[in-house]
């Protein structure tokens, strides 16, 4: 643990990123649990709260590859300013909502907001490690992250539970400026100079791409399309599986309390804090393709437990199943992807890498909430497990472990 704070120290921009990924998931965790119900105040089934989701997630779509060149023509820093504070103004908007589709566009809204948060801590992650330290230094702002949305679903649960479904949406507004109001006053520029770049080059550790060809280039490399769907896999699993499946689970199979799903909720966040340190250490001295394989695999195993979980003890051994895997492969992709990419290009690399998974953020919700609706709670889960399991067998077989560059 004191190891953990000397890098914290000696590394600012790392522990503002941190810092800064903990108020913002703290917000985002607290609506976690009550969205779904939220939504249904408005009279609307499965699949319209599914779109909900699906709508904040093609605002990332649309904006991620935008948002990473603007983080090498802007700089880093502005896009990280600007973005919490879209999503701040969307959540108040969601907050306010009178009927579905108001809440619908401002869910767009935050999407946005998110999106150009999101890539553009990617990006400075990518600037500030080395393929000697990436999967430990990435881990710190994972566990960073699951920090607050470990907290953010118990008390938002509670917030909606004591204050009404709308209330949460206020409070994560809050964090999320807090969050924007951090970067503003502390974190530094990190967008590599010219001379960055040449040195790179001459270590071996980039390679020259043209700008204009920047994404097809990445569309053709297999090992990033192969990473890119592992990712995309896992956000189908969030969104679909964890985010939206679990608490409608809790709330019509089990009977459970807006508190009670958040408890189930944190208790996923609290495995992953605790397992994604030891996985960054482990990635950087073995390899990525390992970490992230096992843990993808135990993810699998969790949606089968939850398909059958019918009391609230097992569906929170459910919730610690999934946390484990979630932890062990945790950072680990972010970490693949920027140990294959060249240093000019992780603004286009990063936003097209959260592009497509991103697809996952919109693909996952609507079509598990269909399958809900027309087959069950239980078939939309085994569903997602089986394509999950497919995925990750595809990128074991496939993907290539990338070269492991001196830091």
């Amino acid at each position: 643990m004191i190891n953990r704070f000397n890098h914290f120290r000696e590394n600012e921009t790392l522990a503002i990123l941190c810092i800064e990924v903990a108020l913002v998931m703290l917000g985002i965790g607290m609506i976690s649990p009550v969205l779904p119900q939220y939504a249904c105040t408005f009279g609307v089934n499965i699949t319209m709260v599914g779109l909900l989701i699906t709508v904040f997630g093609i605002a990332r779509i649309i904006v991620d590859i935008p948002a990473g060149r603007l983080t090498n023509r802007l700089g880093r820093r502005p896009v990280l300013i600007i973005g919490p504070l879209i999503l701040a103004a969307g959540s108040v908007g969601c907050g306010f909502a009178v009927n579905y589709w108001v809440l619908l566009c401002f869910r767009f809204i935050q999407g946005i907001g998110s999106a150009m948060y999101t890539t553009a801590a990617m990006v400075i992650l990518a600037d500030i490690t080395t393929p000697a330290n990436r999967g430990r230094l990435m881990s710190y702002y994972q566990g960073s992250l699951l920090l607050g949305s470990g907290l953010g679903p118990t008390m938002g649960g509670f917030i909606a539970q004591y204050f009404g479904l709308a209330a949460p949406f206020f409070v994560y507004a809050f964090f999320i400026f807090l969050a924007g109001l951090l970067a503003y006053l502390r974190l530094p520029e990190t967008l590599p100079s010219q001379s960055d770049i040449t040195s790179a080059r001459v270590a071996g550790k980039s390679d020259p791409t043209p700008s204009t060809g920047e994404v097809m280039v990445l569309l053709r490399n297999i090992n990033f399309i192969l990473i890119s769907m592992v990712t995309f896999g896992i956000f189908f699993m969030r969104q679909g599986a964890l985010n939206e499946i679990l608490p409608l689970l809790g709330t019509n199979r089990l009977g459970l309390r807006e508190g009670q799903i958040g408890l189930a909720l944190t208790l996923v966040a609290v495995i992953q804090f605790i397992t994604i340190f030891p996985a960054g250490r482990f990635s950087d001295r073995f390899g990525r393709k390992a970490v992230i394989t096992l843990g993808s695999l135990i993810v699998a195993a969790s949606l089968v437990l939850m398909a059958r979980s019918y009391n609230y003890r097992f569906l929170l051994l459910t919730c610690l199943t999934m946390g484990m895997g979630l932890g062990i492969s945790g950072s680990i992709p972010s970490a693949y992807v920027v140990d294959i990419i060249p240093i000019e290009s992780y603004g286009t690399a990063m936003g097209t890498y959260r592009a497509i998974s991103d697809l996952g953020f919109v693909i996952g919700p609507v079509l598990l909430g269909w399958l809900a609706d027309i087959r069950g709670l239980k078939y939309s889960l085994l569903f997602n497990s089986l394509f999950l399991f497919l995925i990750v067998l595809l990128f074991q077989l496939r993907a290539e472990e990338p070269h492991r560059l001196k830091g």
